[in-house]
């Protein structure tokens, strides 16, 4: 997944939207925290979509969609004034942005780009910290365990704010490591549907320097259609 923090650049792909009541900010579908939810986009006749989110005190937040079909699609965080405050603008169909707001109401905008004609489904999600940590130098480790279903999908991602700090995701059952993500930038991760129900381990390990991070986990065990 690519991720662009707070405020970022990329541009827009600048498509007309028209018949769903959620085409517009006026009509925005309600998301609620920590849950993953989905969504469907067709350049042709319902290129964007408008989603609104509640946030009750300041906080940390991760907002991600995950597109099915491998289309191109863009993610755009607004604030209740529909004051553009991030967006993640990549070639792929997963993005990601992420950063620290104040409490209030939130728009987030899906958005098609020109670069494929059929619809594409895609699962969407703001998430709060599940843990805030802090690694004291290379090589120092937290491991969180956590019972994970079968057949379940779930999206494990760790952000920070440091660029002299750099830790990294894995994902382990028993003493096999199952994923890894060890992305440079201040973010990673690791995407797993269990092929067996169990405790797995979540482990976040500083590559270079010492500083906070925090953990978001989403899972969704209905696959978006």
């Amino acid at each position: 997944m690519r991720a662009i923090c707070l405020v970022s650049l990329g541009i827009l792909c600048g498509l007309v939207a028209f018949g769903e009541p959620n085409d517009t900010p006026a009509g925005a579908s309600s998301v609620e925290l920590d849950r993953v939810t989905c969504g469907t986009l067709s350049p042709q006749w319902d290129s964007v979509d408008w989603w609104k989110v509640y946030v009750p005190r300041e906080t940390e937040i991760l907002v991600f969609i995950d597109g099915i079909q491998g289309n191109d699609i863009d993610l755009y965080f607004y604030d209740a004034g529909l004051n553009l405050g991030a967006r993640s603008t990549g070639g792929g169909e997963d993005e990601v942005v992420y950063g620290r707001v104040p409490k209030g109401w939130y728009y987030i905008k899906v958005q098609a780009c020109y670069t494929y004609r059929a619809p594409t489904n895609y699962y969407l999600a703001v998430l709060t910290p599940e843990v805030t940590g802090y690694l004291r130098g290379r090589a120092d480790f937290d491991l969180y365990e956590r019972y994970m279903r079968s057949g379940c999908t779930y999206w494990i991602f760790i952000t920070d704010h440091s660029d002299l700090f750099d830790p990294d995701l894995f994902l382990a059952y028993g003493d096999e490591v199952l994923a890894a993500s060890q992305n440079e930038g201040n973010i990673d991760v690791i995407k797993w549907t269990p092929g067996a129900s169990g405790r797995y381990v979540i482990a976040v390990g500083s590559y270079r320097g010492s500083g906070y991070y925090y953990l978001f986990i989403a899972s969704r065990y209905s696959p978006c259609r």
